[in-house]
């Protein structure tokens, strides 16, 4: 009883010690309850897309460590001057799994954000891979096509790979879903405001025939057609660009 004291300030120091040994990114994970990522624009940047790999190896980075589960660093220089150091690195960018599992132990992180370019055509495919370096298991793999024709459409594609590498089943579901719910309402909306129209050209014809009662009728027809055209159309870019 009497050496509690003194054992919980040795566990206190060793957890200390342990944390000032761990690389920032580790230490800083292990604070948030996170796995830490080492994201890698791996090969050669397309001379098409100059700054490319700057742009969308922070932009990864970024939307990665905003997840509820994982914490990323860009790491790409770090990782081609260590394969460099070995005479390991090919033109082509590839790291096979026990170059994954070395680089993984050196950087101090638990996953890989292996993200390559290439072009074809008049455009770019860009391949990226969340890859675990302890088993060099490929978690998920998104594949994607651009233009990358500014640093605006090189951070779209780059927030829209990383989101999609990220989310868990459930998210794929309700992304799913939500398309779903926007593909429906806006052809309900759209359906809407065309009947509107439809009924606005009854409109004019009632009241060039002097028929003032059906003109008022097809008045009530197309005020309301437009308003829950309207209502179901805007619910459904609501949807799709806020949920």
């Amino acid at each position: 009883m009497k050496n509690r004291p003194m054992l919980f300030l040795i566990i206190l120091f060793s957890a200390v010690t342990i944390a000032q040994e761990l690389p920032p990114s580790e230490s800083t994970a292990l604070a948030q309850g996170k796995q830490t990522v080492a994201v890698y624009m791996a090969g050669e940047e397309p001379a098409g897309a100059r700054g490319v790999h700057n742009i969308m190896g922070g932009e990864l980075a970024r939307i990665i460590s905003e997840s509820a589960r994982y914490l990323a660093v860009d790491r790409t220089e770090a990782i081609l001057e260590q394969l460099a150091r070995e005479h390991i690195y090919q033109r082509s960018g590839a790291v096979d799994d026990e170059q994954i599992k070395a680089l993984g132990q050196q950087l101090g992180v638990r996953y890989l954000c292996i993200s390559n370019i290439n072009a074809v055509g008049q455009r770019f495919y860009l391949d990226t891979r969340l890859v675990d370096v302890v088993t060099a298991e490929i978690i998920r793999s998104v594949t994607a096509t651009s233009r990358l024709r500014n640093a605006d459409e090189m951070s779209r594609t780059a927030r829209n790979i990383a989101l999609e590498l990220i989310e868990t089943d459930r998210m794929r579901e309700q992304r799913e879903r939500r398309k779903q719910m926007f593909l429906y309402t806006a052809i309900g909306g759209g359906g809407g405001l065309l009947y509107g129209l439809f009924e606005n050209n009854s409109v004019k014809n009632h009241v060039n025939s002097g028929e003032y009662p059906d003109a008022d009728r097809a008045v009530a027809r197309r005020n309301a057609a437009y308003i829950v055209g309207g209502a179901l159309l805007a619910t459904g870019v609501s949807l799709y660009v806020y949920f």
